[in-house]
């Protein structure tokens, strides 16, 4: 293939050898592409000249271009989406096998709520001895 036959919408559409979106995007291209051809031989009764597919790939605006890797996008986060959906309910299952037993989760709540209560207590007797009032504390602390 010479420079001049290289089609360029690979070029512009695929921007990595991962780039799946532009992978997709190509495929959408080729997808219309052969479409066209099929187009033009029932409207002309023969296949395109090299003149002819050269313009076709000539047509193809950095707008179109954008359009068919935006669908490809969306195409991709809908496969996205129907495996996860499709995937919930093994996650769902696995995340409560592989969970905390319930009375570990009581335990911490017990734990948390007597921590707190003896923290109140604390706070309640220090303001029994000093009272309300910061200065009243401090000044009481100072004596002692």
């Amino acid at each position: 293939m010479t420079a001049a036959d290289h089609n360029l919408v690979f070029d512009q559409l695929v921007c990595a050898s991962d780039d799946i979106e532009g992978f997709i995007a190509y495929g959408l291209y080729k997808q219309a592409k052969r479409e066209w051809l099929l187009g033009h031989k029932t409207r002309e009764g023969r296949a395109p000249t090299t003149t002819e597919l050269r313009s076709f790939s000539r047509q193809w605006t950095p707008t179109t271009l954008k359009a068919f890797r935006a669908t490809a996008d969306s195409a991709l986060s809908a496969y996205a989406q129907s495996i996860l959906e499709d995937q919930t309910p093994s996650i769902q299952r696995d995340a409560l096998a592989r969970g905390r037993p319930l009375w570990k989760d009581v335990m911490i709540g017990v734990v948390s709520a007597l921590t707190y209560s003896v923290i109140l207590v604390i706070a309640a007797f220090l303001l029994k001895i000093f009272g309300n009032d910061f200065l009243d504390a401090l000044a009481a602390f100072a004596r002692r």
